[in-house]
């Protein structure tokens, strides 16, 4: 029972030496969250959708700069020698990593999502874009999922960077498809959000696949018999 609390304790502090270390960044890219939101909010077709890219272009950096800064420089810069000398065991240190590096992405992740959608059901903007914004960001979601569990299954800055640069180009691909399927593409002038089968299908596949990404993540983490 001590044993467990003091883990538990460790955990805790682990997480919070993370936000220490991630603070003053996170505040920086959220001050440009604000004014990319602002600009999507001018409401005039190149003003939002140069915001929108600016506003992936975010989503993206705020995530790889967690998973190689919190986890992958971690073993480059020998951090991970201190944290064996530490009261914890390496399945309690790995999943602490995950825990939070998943928050200090889905915090910022929210905030940006909901602000987008706050913009655009309080402007002239059609709300038909709703949506495609939504898969877009859960997209952007999966594909942090997928560097981060590279990143903390392997340590590896060269198999992390792949994996990152392999979800771009897809997230790329990802976006003209389905601008081109007629199920999404006929509701972006609509002047209310059209959730269809098409949209919803692929919402929960991609939450689906998210979930099996951590969950596995986790059991292999917890399966961890040393630090590296």
């Amino acid at each position: 029972m001590i044993k467990a609390m003091n883990n538990n304790q460790m955990i805790k502090r682990l997480i919070v030496k993370d936000w220490q270390m991630m603070k003053k960044s996170l505040a920086a890219y959220m001050a440009g969250g604000v004014l990319v939101i602002g600009m999507m909010g001018m409401a005039t077709p190149l003003m939002f959708n140069t915001g929108a890219i600016m506003m992936i272009t975010l989503m993206i950096v705020i995530g790889a700069r967690s998973a190689v800064e919190l986890v992958v420089n971690e073993k480059k810069d020998q951090t991970l020698a201190f944290m064996m000398s530490l009261p914890i065991t390496a399945q309690d240190y790995a999943l602490a990593k995950l825990g939070s590096n998943l928050a200090l992405y889905l915090v910022p992740w929210l905030l940006l999502v909901g602000g987008m959608l706050l913009v655009i059901v309080s402007t002239p903007i059609y709300n038909g874009v709703i949506p495609i914004v939504v898969l877009v960001s859960v997209f952007i979601l999966l594909s942090y999922c997928c560097y981060l569990a590279t990143a903390l299954l392997t340590y590896s800055e060269g198999y992390t960077v792949t994996v990152m640069i392999i979800t771009n180009l897809l997230l790329n691909g990802f976006i003209i498809w389905i601008l081109r399927m007629p199920a999404i593409n006929q509701t972006l002038e609509a002047p209310t959000a059209s959730w269809n089968s098409v949209s919803l299908a692929m919402l929960f596949i991609s939450i689906g696949l998210m979930i099996c990404i951590l969950l596995l993540t986790a059991y292999l983490q917890r399966r961890k018999t040393s630090f590296l």
